[in-house]
Parts: structure tokens; sequence; C-alpha cells
């Protein structure tokens, strides 16, 4: 990948809470395309005796300002510098890079800090004038990647909006940092007996609606509407956002924040494990048992013995447990015992109708390609393990029974990552992407219960793959996980995109952009089996059928009756 085919100037940004010195970024030209200011706090660090706790608002009087001699007031107008990214949150390594090109980034990749002290976000505004003085610019609020276990907020060039920006609808685009793995979701039966907060665990959703609420009240300041915020992301970005969605459509009408979501490739099917189970508390003691902390302690001083170990200490320990992996859990809060009921029985989406929200979901044709790549199970034992650390038992249990599997005893590991990664592909997107969709659009018939319109649900599905996409991702993974980054963020262009290919791609976006401005999309879909596919051919077909509807609903299905009868039902008055 080359550099952004743009140059850096000096910026400063002043608001009625400070100035901030950022980057203005212009083409070859000298057109000012963007200004860009990176690492901006959203909340107080979660260190010390804030790990695993919510995340603290920051004061009420902060300032953008530096803060360094403020005994004078010339000082206090030294602005603050937001010209470099800022920590991300300590984090493993993953294999997914095994799905890249070696040596792909003819620019040096970004090297990323990691710290504990790494709640903030990174601002995107383009030039020029916004819509309307009243309005401001539309807000894409992107939750990054990485399974909730890795990741960091668009700090490398594959996700630079610059030519997205250049070359597409302008918007303000806002990502934020947020605690990952361990740090993130752990959870356990001691944290919930301390009531440190009024539930445990999923500190790393906490993160992103405080996120999302700091960017609600300030965006402002940045030429933003606060009252046009999409959110999404992609894999664990669209997973976080479906719980987002779910939080902020059962808020009062004045604290909702969200207008409309994009899901890429993932959606949720499943209740997540409770945050006090066995299963979640066995993790706990797990890790506890890396560094020696009895499982028969009272469970402060568990908790106060794990906050002692460094943050290097505790991302190492990850690799030696059988469940390594964090994910989220049903608190009781953030996620309730009945959000998976409430999505089957239609009340989830009748909320989505009162609330005027709108969805915009699809995935790549080779999803399954990069699971196979990242922790592949090589023997039936290892398949079992590795899809706890994804599902609760019900689902490990139907999902065995919707697959062939190899012999229990056999020794080709090629044939268990084959089915691991088909499993995954399709509880992750596929299945959970197609039921999302029909629970939208035909919701059981009771009463009380309404449907989304077809006119704010947009399906794709993106087969395409540029020949200057060789230069990134090997051949053999075709259109895998996250192989859409190029399109959404209009990334390809760095990677030698012909004319025809940049065409494509502004086609096959103006749409989405719509979408983003709240106007009327230009998506004809004549029903739920339909989407808008991006070809391999790069041709772009509206009205496609879906040739995985009916294997994606069986899934769905499937999933959905190995959990109903384990999972809390909803109270007749919740609509």
């Amino acid at each position: 990948m080359r550099p952004t085919q743009s140059t850096s100037h000096p910026y400063v940004l002043h608001t009625s809470r400070g100035s901030l010195r950022g980057v203005e970024q212009r083409d070859p030209s000298g057109n000012i395309v963007l200004y860009r200011l990176t690492k901006v706090p959203y909340a107080l660090p979660p260190v010390g005796p804030r790990r695993w706790r919510r995340p603290q608002p920051l004061p009420s009087d902060f300032s953008f300002s530096s803060s360094e001699g403020q005994e004078t007031a010339a000082a206090i107008e030294t602005p603050g510098d937001y010209t470099k990214f800022g920590p991300i949150c300590p984090q493993p390594h993953y294999a997914h890079g095994l799905a890249m090109v070696e040596n792909a980034h003819s620019a040096p990749p970004i090297e990323n800090v990691q710290d504990e002290d790494c709640l903030y976000l990174n601002i995107w505004v383009p030039a020029g004038s916004p819509p309307s003085k009243e309005a401001g610019w539309p807000v894409q609020f992107c939750l990054h990647g990485g399974w909730l276990q890795i990741g960091d907020a668009m700090q490398q060039h594959d996700h630079d909006p610059f030519d997205l920006l250049a070359n597409t609808a302008p918007r303000i685009v806002v990502s934020p940092t947020y605690r990952l793995n361990v740090f993130g979701f752990l959870g356990g039966a001691d944290l919930a007996a301390l009531h440190e907060d009024p539930t445990p665990s999923n500190y790393g959703f906490w993160d992103q609606r405080c996120a999302l609420e700091w960017t609600a009240k300030h965006i402002g300041l940045f030429g933003g509407d606060p009252n046009n915020i999409t959110v999404g992301g992609l894999s664990a970005g669209a997973n976080s956002t479906f719980f987002q969605l779910n939080y902020d459509s059962q808020l009062p009408a004045e604290r909702r924040l969200i207008r409309r979501v994009f899901l890429w490739s993932n959606a949720v099917a499943i209740q997540p494990n409770p945050t006090a189970s066995p299963i979640l508390t066995s993790q706990f003691n797990e890790l506890s048992g890396v560094f020696g902390i009895p499982e028969n302690a009272a469970p402060a001083e568990k908790l106060d013995r794990l906050r002692a170990v460094p943050a290097t200490e505790l991302v190492a320990a990850l690799s030696k447990l059988k469940m390594h992996t964090f994910r989220a859990s049903t608190d009781g809060d953030f996620i309730n015992p009945t959000f998976l009921a409430a999505l089957h029985s239609g009340t989830f989406t009748t909320r989505l109708f009162r609330n005027g929200t709108s969805v915009l979901l699809g995935e790549v044709s080779d999803e399954k390609e990069l699971y196979k790549l990242v922790n592949p199970p090589q023997n039936y034992e290892d398949l079992l393990t590795q899809l706890a650390n994804y599902y609760p038992p019900p689902v490990v249990k139907a999902l065995l029974g919707l697959y062939k599997l190899p012999e229990k005893k056999s020794p080709d590991a090629t044939a268990w990552a084959e089915v691991f990664s088909q499993m995954v592909a399709d509880a992750q997107v596929h299945a959970s992407l197609r039921g999302l969709t029909h629970v939208l659009l035909n919701p059981p018939s009771r009463p009380g219960v309404t449907p989304l319109p077809l006119t704010r649900v947009h399906r794709y599905r993106i087969a395409w793959r540029a020949k200057a996409l060789d230069n990134w991702y090997k051949p053999e993974v075709g259109v895998c996980h996250s192989a859409d980054i190029p399109v959404w963020w209009a990334s390809g262009w760095r990677y030698d995109y012909t004319d025809s290919d940049k065409a494509t791609v502004k086609k096959f976006l103006g749409p989405f952009g719509q979408f983003l401005y709240g106007e009327k999309v230009d998506w004809p879909c004549s029903g739920e089996d339909r989407l808008r596919l991006l070809d391999q051919d790069g041709q772009i077909h509206d009205d496609a059928l879906d040739e995985l509807w009916d294997r994606g609903l069986q899934v769905w299905n499937g999933v959905w009756e190995a959990q109903k009868e384990s999972v809390a039902t909803e109270e007749e008055s919740s609509l």
C-alpha cells in the first residue's frame, strides 16, 4: 500500500471548550479534503481501581486546551495536541494476518502503543460547509472489529477515510477505542458479588456507550449534527452495534442517540452466558489460577490481586487459558435476560419501528476463509473448546447437530478447520443476518407487533474482488471476512484501483451516503430474500435472489430452538 496521496498541514480548531491542534489533509492539487483530530479523551483512564469498572465520564469542566502551566492565561489558551493516534487496549496477537500478502504494505504500518489508558476517540471532519448551518454534518460512528479481543480505532492505513471523504458523500467519522478481551469482558460470580457497579462486566460496551454519549454531546463543536448519528462497524463492531442498538432502543426518547445502524458481516443470534454463570466463573478462576490466586479466596482479595497484575502479564496469560476468549455476557442491564426472546417475539422490531430506526446489513461471499485461520481446531475436542469460546452450551449442541462432522477420531486438521469455519461464519454472519432480516420484516403476528417497512431494511452481499486486492489479500482467501474494507473506506484507491474499480466503488457506496444523510435510499429490493449484490464481475444487481436464504434461516431457527427453553421470557405487557 502506498501512503495516502495527500499532504498534511497544521490545523487548529477553536471551540468553546478550548482549542485543538490537529492535521489538515490536502489532495495533490492542494484542495483541503479533511481535518483529523486524534486521541480525543472521552472518559477517565480505566486504570488502577478503575480496572473492571464502568467508564467514568470526564469532569464537566474539561478543556481541549493544553493543561500545562494553567497559572497563566496564555498557557490555558495553548491548543492541545491532537495530531497523533492514542494508545489502544492491550491485546494478544491473532493469526488473521495469515490472510494477508507478506510485505503487502509499502507504507510502514502504524505502530500503535498498547496501554490500559486507552479511552480515546478519533475524528475526521470534511472540509467545506456542512449541508446546513443549523444541522451540521451527518455522523458515522464506527466501532472497530476484532472478535472483541483485538483492534484499534481506524488507526491503520487500510481504514484511513481520506479517499472516502474525497470521493463520496462527506460525513464526520468518529471511531473510539474501547476495552477488549479480559479488560473489557471479564465476568464471573466473584465480580458480581462485589457490587462495585450496578451490574458487572461488559465494560467494553459501556465504554462504547460513553463514547457515543460524548459524541452526541460535543460533536456540534466539530460541525456535526448530534441528531443524525449512524452507528455501525464490521465484525465485532457490528456485533457491538447490535447490542448498542438494543440498549439504546429501550431508553426514554430524550436519551436515545442512534438513528440508523450498519451491520457489516455480523449480527447476534444468541443470548450470551449470564455474567455470574458457572462458565464465566470458571474462566475467572482459570485466569486467577495463572497468577497463583486460590479459587477459595474471597472475591475482594481475588480482584485486588488481579488488579495488581501488570497489563502485559494479563495479556500474556490469555494464551495459557482454555477459555481464552472474553465475550459479552448477560448482565441484566446492558444485556437483559429477555434480549433474545424480544428479538424473536417482535418486541425488538416494534421498538425500532416506533423509534424510526433503519438498518443496513450484509456480508461478503467467502466469510469463512478468515475463520479458518484464527484458533482453528485440530480435532473433535478442540472443536468443542473453540465453539465454547464463542457460544453457550445449548448453541454448541445445536451447531454440532446441524453440520456433518468428520469422524470423532479423525486427525485431519484441515477438515476440522473447515467445519469450524463454516459453523462460525453461519452463526456469526450468514444465519444471524438472515434471521434478523426475517424478524424485522416478518415478526410473529400478535397484538401490538409492527414490522419494519422494507424501505428501512437494506441488505447487501459483496462478491467482487478487484484485481488490485491481490496486493493485499492472498488470492486463495477470496472475498473473506474483512476483505470489503477497501470498499467501505475506499482505501483500495491506494492499491492501484483502476478507474473502472473506482467507478464501481462509487456506485456501490452512493446509496450508503443517502442512508447516512437520512434520505430516501436507492436500494430497490422486492422482498426479504432479495439483496443488493456487488457481483464477481463488479456489476451491481439491485434485486438479486439470496441463494443462502433458506440455509441461513435453518441455522437461525435451529439455534433459537436450542435456546428458547433456557432464556428468560418477556412479560405480557412488554409492548
